[in-house]
């Protein structure tokens, strides 16, 4: 007769790294159901084994005494008013799943039980019972029975909630704390007495312990970690229990913060809110939120920290660092801001504006869409996406081809538990750890798994990358966070998706790293549903209750640098006209930088006027003028007020070169008419350049005349419908420029 191996299904648990449960779920049988691996309480034992089987030490799994006392019982009485079943005929009866106590079920477990005391000893028989015994409900075991009456673990209880919890098995049905609290009450008594007898407790504890009163109801098991556990549960599916290295403290602090804030989120009918934090010094997680509670208080169950989302410009600091990494660019080299058209795609900044030029670190601090799309353009989409696969970044894994140019600004999806991964990377990266973007550890017992690709960036790309994040502006809410010192310091990024879906905030010290989602689970947008102004708070708020909030102890250390000269108008390699520079430290390697040749010489004239090169023997003085090429000095000009322009050209002596420059439309841009007026005709405004304020323009579309501009200032409204164009202007001397483009 073989010993029925039959366990019930356990509830999955989910605990903190000091052992305390976060959260738990029933089981498949819709059961609380908990496995026990750690240690009976010497006075539950005690109290189970003195109500349930006096003799357990001492029979061999049948008591013959109590067997015999209980059948002569039975017969005076009529009916069973006394059972003799030990503990481990209770076990036979559970894992047998008998419901009816017939003669023919007695005498199996009676054979089971001598066979199972056989092969087992005391304390694996004991583990079991308080394992596998009903206790009312729909709670199994002692472990889920104590969180479930007393809210408190088993090894936290008094005598009289162990006596309470040892008198339950007996008759689990009769385990009602509303109906039968009075029976329960008096079986409790009569084994704390019993107890007090054996010595366990004096006369004045037996007293407290019978005035202790019974719960008045079954508590709810915490759930302070359910998305979690819900994640590892399909993560590691063969397992029931999870240690984490959540720490416990700081995840019901930011979980009251985050509920807290979301309250006021929902006041504007964004709904949901997630947030992760991680531990840079060891790769461990520290709290995980994948969601918050609605406005009516239900619980939202699904995991938005996991779910694929659109990251806006959150991949912007891992395009900095690689373009550094490659050496295509310096980190204050100027780039271009202006109306930009590659194929049918046509970024625009958050702002609809153009600046002209910018520095390279000044893209990353504005986060502007315009010069990022150039910049992946220039250097390579290809090389780029290579970077982000090698880094597994999730669920972008569709190819280059598939994103194109617009995957730097939130044209695929990721998840904020992998973003805050990458963000952790560039963390670890800064402090010199191996293989910084390693999976984030979550398990306290998990075994280090390496990477498939161990990516680092070099000292010099996340040097300045992490230095040029901790330069953006703060929120207006944390505008005084510099009165705290260095210990708020935090280099970060937020996003904003198309349509104002989803906003993001992302940073890192020394030691955190926190990233927030806010938006709404059904991808409902909102107006003013954006990273700095609804993420951004948020993640400061939970920095600010974090302990040990610390910078970095060090910069990178460069393996391998040289010395080099930079211009400090355009962030170039000086060129042999820069008249203002100075040195970068920058790793040694094979970089492509391009020498500044935005300087040049002219000669002036008596009145100040400029002279052409043929007439520099007349100049009574030379001057350096930093010149950005027409197109983007059109912009750059509007917002730099101390920009020096090359003055007019001396009529006797003009220059050579092109002064003119067509601004808007580009050469070969496609412009989009609305549906409802392809078939009418439609203003669209053309812009031109011309360095000299003075200049007269005239304006031809397909060789007809439509008018003239001049005091610097050249737009021009044209009434068009669906068509090829082409655009040419003329100045008074003859210079001139040519555009052909297409509306459709």
């Amino acid at each position: 007769m073989p010993i029925p191996d039959y366990k019930p299904a356990f509830s999955k648990q989910l605990y903190a790294r000091d052992n305390r449960l976060l959260s738990a779920n029933v089981s498949s049988e819709q059961q609380w159901c908990f496995p026990l691996d750690e240690a009976l309480p010497e006075a539950l034992k005690a109290s189970i084994i003195l109500y349930e089987d006096e003799y357990f030490y001492w029979h061999p799994g049948v008591n013959p005494i109590s067997a015999v006392k209980a059948a002569i019982q039975n017969y005076k009485a009529g009916r069973i008013v006394r059972g003799a079943s030990t503990i481990p005929m209770q076990i036979m009866r559970i894992k047998n799943r008998h419901s009816q106590r017939t003669l023919l079920n007695k005498i199996w477990e009676t054979i089971s039980a001598l066979k199972y005391r056989m092969f087992y000893n005391s304390s694996h028989i004991l583990k079991e019972w308080c394992e596998i015994a009903p206790f009312g409900g729909n709670v199994i075991g002692v472990k889920a029975a104590a969180l479930k009456y007393f809210h408190r673990p088993m090894d936290k209880l008094s005598w009289a909630e162990y006596a309470l919890l040892a008198v339950m098995p007996n008759a689990p049905t009769f385990a009602n704390l509303k109906r039968n609290r009075a029976e329960l009450k008096r079986k409790r008594d009569f084994l704390l007495r019993k107890l007090h007898d054996k010595g366990y407790f004096d006369a004045s504890e037996l007293g407290l312990y019978l005035g202790e009163e019974l719960p008045t109801f079954t508590g709810e098991i915490p759930q302070y970690g359910y998305h979690l556990l819900k994640y590892l549960s399909k993560e590691y599916s063969d397992q029931s229990v999870y240690y984490t290295t959540v720490d416990y403290d700081i995840q019901l602090r930011t979980q009251e913060l985050l509920e807290r804030e979301s309250s006021f989120l929902q006041a504007d009918d964004i709904n949901n809110l997630a947030a992760v934090i991680l531990d840079v010094e060891s790769n461990q997680l520290i709290a995980y939120h994948g969601n918050v509670r609605s406005k009516s208080g239900k619980f939202s169950y699904v995991d938005v920290a996991q779910a694929p989302r659109s990251y806006g410009s959150l991949l912007k600091p891992i395009l900095f660092a690689h373009v550094l990494d490659i050496g295509e660019l310096l980190p204050q080299e100027m780039i271009a801001d202006i109306p930009t058209v590659i194929g049918d795609f046509q970024p625009e900044n958050f702002d609809k504006k153009f600046r002209g030029a910018v520095s390279f670190s000044d893209m990353l601090i504005q986060s502007l869409n315009v010069p990022a799309v150039r910049v992946l353009n220039t250097t390579g989409l290809q090389s780029f996406y290579d970077r982000i696969s090698r880094l597994q970044v999730a669920y972008l894994n569709k190819g280059a081809d598939h994103y194109g140019l617009s995957i730097i600004l939130g044209g695929g999806e990721s998840s904020l538990w992998d973003l805050t991964r990458l963000y952790k990377g560039m963390a670890r990266n800064y402090a010199g750890y191996s293989t910084p973007f390693d999976k984030v550890k979550i398990l306290k017992d998990e075994v280090h798994h390496k990477t498939l690709s161990e990516v680092t960036f070099s000292a010099f790309s996340i040097h300045h990358t992490v230095n040029t994040m901790a330069d953006l502006t703060r929120p207006r809410e944390e505008k005084s966070w510099d009165l705290y010192g260095t210990d708020y310091k935090v280099a970060w990024k937020t996003g904003t998706s198309y349509g104002h879906r989803d906003s993001w905030a992302i940073g890192f010290n020394g030691k955190y790293a926190v990233g927030v989602w806010v938006g709404n689970e059904t991808g409902e947008g909102r107006f003013g549903l954006t990273g700095i102004s609804k993420a951004a708070p948020v993640m400061f708020k939970l920095f600010n209750v974090l302990p040990d909030n610390h910078w970095f102890g060090r910069p990178p250390a460069y393996s391998d640098h040289e010395i080099i000269r930079i211009c400090s108008h355009s962030g170039k390699i000086a060129g042999p006209l820069c008249n203002q520079t100075k040195v970068m430290d920058v790793s040694k390697m094979s970089y492509r930088y391009v020498p500044c040749t935005w300087h040049k010489v002219v000669g002036l004239d008596a009145q100040g006027l400029a002279l052409s090169e043929d007439c520099l023997s007349n100049a009574v003085k030379l001057d350096t003028f930093f010149t950005l090429p027409p197109y983007m000095e059109y912009y750059y000009k509007q917002a730099h007020i101390n920009y020096r322009i090359i003055p007019a050209f001396s009529p006797a002596c003009s220059r050579g070169e092109q002064p003119l420059k067509i601004i808007y439309p580009n050469q070969g841009v496609k412009v989009f008419l609305p549906k409802e007026s392809v078939s009418k005709q439609q203003d669209i405004v053309m812009k031109a350049y011309h360095r000299d304020d003075k200049a007269v323009l005239y304006w031809f579309v397909n060789d007809q005349y439509i008018g003239t501009t001049n005091n610097g200032h050249h737009e021009m409204l044209f009434k068009s419908k669906k068509g090829h164009y082409q655009l040419y202007i003329t100045d008074q001397n003859g210079h001139n420029e040519s555009v052909k483009f297409d509306i459709i």
